[in-house]
């Protein structure tokens, strides 16, 4: 492995963590630090991420129960974006399961579940 790819590993790391230590230490409900959801400021609807910064903070200090009141959509979107990353920059995913991930059909159907939970939030104020 190159001297550059390993530089760049190590910053990807590094950031990283700093991303997750000032999520786990600062609580985005309470600081003014983290942006505000503009689609919500705008229309007064939550979006299908709103609540996703206060999600990883609780998810973060094992407040599972307040992690799922914030976005529970994040509960099942968060493997499945694991998935998509590890298909795209590493080759830890099988061939059939890359093709799966990448198919018309799969996409189209986590687009309309993204699109009934951005609904149905909104409806039942969740």
């Amino acid at each position: 492995m190159s001297r550059k790819r390993v530089f760049s590993i190590i910053l990807v790391v590094i950031i990283v963590m700093a991303v997750v230590g000032v999520y786990m230490l600062i609580n985005p409900a309470t600081s003014h630090l983290f942006p505000k959801c503009i689609f919500l400021k705008l229309t007064g609807f939550k979006c299908p991420g709103c609540g996703s910064q206060r999600f990883f903070h609780s998810l973060l200090n094992g407040d599972l129960r307040m992690a799922a009141h914030y976005n529970a959509f994040l509960f099942g979107a968060i493997p499945i974006i694991a998935l998509y990353l590890l298909s795209d920059y590493t080759k830890l995913i099988p061939k059939w399961l890359d093709k799966v991930l990448k198919h018309p059909v799969t996409i189209a159907l986590l687009v309309i579940t993204m699109i009934i939970w951005w609904i149905t939030r909104n409806i039942f104020n969740w």
